[in-house]
């Protein structure tokens, strides 16, 4: 269901790219990229309006879809701010599902 609304966002927002998720048990990780026009002031540390309306629609539509809340109020977010930047959190996304295990809440 997440992924469903996940992959929706690049057609509800045009010129958003996901680059790479991983969906996993108890979190979220997104990297993705927004059209130019919407990326904020240079060297701002908030998201710009669209992140924030993504995740919240994200959050909206699998909460009714579940019938329950599944999220927490708030999300964390990071700003890419150079290419290495771009492939270390890359990786970490896409290596993230591999260290479930390792995690504090795996059961």
């Amino acid at each position: 269901m997440v992924k469903e609304y996940l992959l929706a966002s690049e057609r509800a927002y045009p010129g958003l790219k996901i680059d790479v998720y991983a969906i996993m048990p108890n979190h979220v990780h997104i990297l993705f990229t927004t059209p130019g026009e919407t990326r904020g002031a240079p060297g701002a540390s908030r998201p710009t309006a669209l992140v924030s309306r993504m995740v919240a629609a994200i959050k909206r539509f699998s909460n009714r879809d579940a019938g329950i809340d599944l999220w927490q109020p708030s999300f964390y977010d990071h700003i890419i701010r150079d290419q290495t930047d771009y492939l270390t959190k890359w990786n970490y996304i896409d290596t993230n599902p591999a260290r479930w295990t390792e995690d504090e809440y795996y059961i």
